[in-house]
């Protein structure tokens, strides 16, 4: 009876102890790199090799070019890290990992760090006056902060984040820039364009107590509003639009402007009548009218005497 048992058992230990016996070989490693961080000309670099495949343990070797850096034995499934320091010239070097568990050994690709940075922005170009969205982007993982730099005609300025995007409101006329670990970025210009404003009137000249139409023109796309100035003259008036035209019914006397983003437009003025010559104006036309009148009747008496003597003769 013991030895029926004893069969039976290692009848169901058979398939266990194959599967146990039976190796699988590693796949090939997917490599990758962060830069830790950087001391004058030399980079801390972390390089991550990781066979998902092949029974363990699985033995990893870093390679630079032919040169084998180091070694690491991995007993359960895990990511081989390796720390090295590299050299900026270094950096331009090829990395690759080759992991091995007693079969033919399998490489990664080979990794050269691109230790450049990009710049982008959207939208593309950028439009002055409009929202800006900036992204400075690496090869790379690292915990280093991105430095931005800003260049405008009467200022610099410079900011430092975390994340890798920044966003622009209004978009300012100047340079724009960004770096990682002392790598500059390309740079992406905000032209410097035409601010002036100009205000044109229908009809031109405007004519006192007559509908004006008052048009404010910019030379750029703008979703700022509009802001309109009345100097009467005995009280000031502001009103603010989107629309970049305001009609008035009755024009009256006073001196009209504009502003867009703190630009303040030509002066267009309504001039002020002056009624005071109006009765002086009234009693002279009068006048000549009575003489007209007076004219005219001396006329016709003069006719009418002359006629009546011819008749008598």
């Amino acid at each position: 009876m013991s030895v029926f048992f004893q069969l039976q058992f290692l009848l169901v230990l058979a398939p266990f102890a194959a599967c146990q016996l039976q190796k699988i070989p590693v796949s090939n490693p997917v490599i990758s790199a962060k830069i830790d961080y950087k001391f004058e000309e030399i980079v801390v670099t972390t390089i991550s090799c990781l066979s998902t495949e092949g029974t363990l343990p699985i033995h990893y070797t870093l390679y630079k070019n032919q040169d084998m850096l180091k070694t690491l034995r991995a007993e359960v499934r895990r990511t081989a890290e390796f720390v090295v320091q590299l050299s900026n010239s270094e950096l331009q070097e090829t990395l690759k990992c080759k992991a091995e568990n007693g079969f033919e050994p399998k490489y990664s690709r080979g990794l050269v760090i691109d230790w450049s940075v990009k710049l982008t922005s959207y939208p593309d170009p950028p439009i002055l006056g409009q929202q800006l969205t900036l992204n400075c982007t690496v090869t790379y993982e690292t915990k280093a902060w991105y430095k931005w730099y800003f260049v405008y005609p009467s200022e610099n300025k410079t900011e430092d984040t975390e994340q890798n995007q920044i966003l622009i409101e209004a978009a300012k006329s100047g340079i724009y820039y960004c770096s990682m670990h002392d790598q500059i970025s390309n740079k992406i210009e905000v032209p410097v364009q035409d601010w002036s404003v100009k205000l044109i009137s229908y009809p031109d000249p405007p004519i006192p107590g007559q509908q004006l139409t008052l048009n404010c023109t910019v030379t750029y796309k703008t979703k700022e509003e509009y802001s309109w100035y009345f100097v009467y003259p005995f009280e000031n008036k502001t009103e603010v639009t989107q629309r970049n035209q305001i009609i008035m019914e009755a024009a009256k006397s006073g001196i009209y402007y504009c502003s867009m983003n703190d630009q303040i437009s030509n002066k267009i003025e309504v001039p002020v009548q002056d009624f005071s010559l109006q009765p002086v104006v009234m009693g002279v036309s009068i006048a000549v009218i009575l003489v007209l009148v007076l004219i005219l009747g001396l006329i016709c008496y003069c006719s009418v005497n002359k006629a009546h003597r011819f008749n008598t003769t």
